[in-house]
Order: C-alpha cells, then sequence, then structure tokens
C-alpha cells in the first residue's frame, strides 16, 4: 500500500493514542479550575507539553522497534511507518528530535512556572520517552511498559500539572491521578496483549509475554474496574456522570474474551476512547459542581 508523506506521518504519531495525554490534563485542569490564579494560558502550554512527549513516544517506538528487529511481516498490530516503507529511518529520527524540541521548549514555560522541580521531571520524561524502547534495557521490552505510563500519563501528569496550577496537591488530585494512570496503562496492556505471538519470538518479555494471555486479561480489567472503585473515596466532587462510563466498561470486559489477534486493534482504540470518555465524564461533574 502506497500512501503520501501526511498520511504517513499521521500514522506514525498515532492519534488513537493520543487520548491518554489529553485525558489526564483535561483532569487535572478540571479539578485545577476553582484555583483563584488558574491560567488557561499555562493548562495550554501543559497540554502541548504532554501531547508532543506522547507522539515522540509513538515515533520513538515505530523507529526503535523497526531497527530491533521487533516489527515483522506477521505485525498484529496498525501498521507501522518504518516497517511499511513509508518514512525512512531518518525521517523518523527527524520527527522524533522535532517533536522533543516541541516538548522541550513548552517545558521550559512549565519550568519557569514551577521552578527547578519541573526540570528534574521534564528531564525523567524525555529520557522515559526515549527508554521506552530504545537503550540497552527498554522499558517496554522489560515487563515496565505499564508501570511506566501509569507513572508519567496518571501520577506525573495529573499532579504535576494539577501542582503548576494550584501549587499544592489535594486527596482529589491523588484519585484521578491514580485513575488516569489505571485507564493509561490498560490501554498499553491491551496491546500488548495483541502483540504476544510476535513479541515472544523477537524477545521482546513485556509484562504480556510474562504474564501470559489469561493473566494479563484479569490485570486488564482490573485496571478498568479500579477507576470507579476511587469513585467511592472521593466525597469532594460529584461522580454521578462519571458512572454513566461504568456500562461500556463492562461491555468491554465482557467481549474482550472473545477477541483475538488483529481485531485487538479494536479493543486497543475503545481502551483510549473510554480513557478520554471517563475524563470527560469526571470534568463535568466538576464543572457542574461549580455553577
Amino acid at each position: 500500500m502506497t500512501i503520501n508523506k501526511t498520511t504517513a506521518w499521521m500514522l506514525a504519531a498515532r492519534p488513537r493514542t493520543l487520548p491518554a495525554a489529553l485525558a489526564p490534563i483535561l483532569l487535572s485542569q478540571s479539578l485545577a479550575l476553582s484555583h483563584e490564579n488558574f491560567s488557561v494560558t499555562l493548562a495550554l502550554l501543559i497540554l502541548v507539553c504532554a501531547l508532543s512527549l506522547q507522539i515522540a513516544v509513538n515515533i520513538a517506538n515505530d523507529l526503535f522497534d523497526f531497527q530491533n528487529g521487533i516489527d515483522d511481516p506477521d505485525r498484529l498490530g496498525p501498521p507501522r511507518a518504518a516497517q511499511s516503507g513509508w518514512l525512512t529511518v531518518s525521517e523518523l529520527k527527524t520527527g522524533l528530535l522535532l517533536a522533543l524540541l516541541v516538548s522541550l521548549i513548552s517545558g521550559i514555560g512549565l519550568i519557569a512556572c514551577g521552578g527547578w522541580i519541573f526540570a528534574v521531571l521534564g528531564v525523567l520524561s524525555i529520557g522515559a520517552a526515549l527508554a521506552y524502547s530504545a537503550g540497552p534495557l527498554p522499558l517496554a521490552s522489560n515487563a515496565l511498559g505499564e508501570i511506566t505510563v501509569f507513572l508519567f500519563f496518571g501520577l506525573l501528569a495529573v499532579l504535576g500539572s494539577y501542582y503548576l496550577q494550584t501549587t499544592k496537591l489535594s486527596w482529589s488530585a491523588w484519585i484521578a491521578a491514580i485513575q488516569m494512570g489505571s485507564l493509561t496503562a490498560a490501554i498499553m496492556l491491551v496491546n500488548n496483549l495483541r502483540d504476544i505471538p510476535t513479541d515472544s519470538r523477537a524477545g521482546k518479555r513485556t509484562l504480556a509475554v510474562k504474564l501470559g494471555t489469561d493473566n494479563s486479561r484479569h490485570l486488564y480489567y482490573g485496571l478498568l474496574l479500579l477507576p470507579f472503585g476511587l469513585l467511592l473515596l472521593d466525597s469532594s466532587t460529584h461522580t454521578s456522570l462519571a458512572w454513566m462510563a461504568l456500562l461500556p466498561t463492562i461491555v468491554m470486559i465482557r467481549i474482550l474474551s472473545d477477541r483475538h489477534g488483529r481485531v485487538l486493534n479494536r479493543q486497543l482504540a475503545q481502551t483510549a476512547l473510554l480513557c478520554l470518555v471517563f475524563s470527560v465524564l469526571r470534568s463535568l461533574d466538576i464543572w457542574i459542581s461549580l455553577l
């Protein structure tokens, strides 16, 4: 299949995974909205930084998995730009550098607002983006992908961006951070569940490979349900709307057992959408409570 460069870059950026970056920022900024010094400009800067880091992770994964021989013709996931020949290694390296540059420039603004600690967090975030697929011990190949996503797209994304707006942390922010970390980790897990056969052959020891199919599915169920259990612990905001996401969650848990191979690409997209929907519903609850 031949495609143009614009489409190739869109596929390399993997827009279906971007809710993993958008959802935590939306929820954290909704929680911070009542703060008297809330800044829309700062919120947008946080979002740009988060999205550019997510895109950098995606491009790096495309690039380094190709170079390490992990992507092969039997790959079950969506087509990769390098593997398909749509983008060269050189082009992907350039795209990766540009994505990291955008995150660095926007991150400088965050450092100016939050101080030196955000310089440290920025270095760790960029390091994790590269170490996810590259280096002598890639995180994704050593069963650390899900915990990395939980930490950076859950705890760091929510707590860090909430702190930038409020200069404090709250119980609600911690709960939201764990909820987002759980759902974004579920996105990663179902991706790796799909790739167990090809990752095993390539020597990529993801958490799903180590756990096996059945245990990975059970962990996925738990990651989807944990955010709803945590709703019961947060008395500071209304949660009626957020519970509306429980029914589609139960449906997704039920149908996973009937999905295998490439059909899990649909489960991956739906898990990412669920993460965003949960964030939107929780945010709506917060906005309504402020009226």
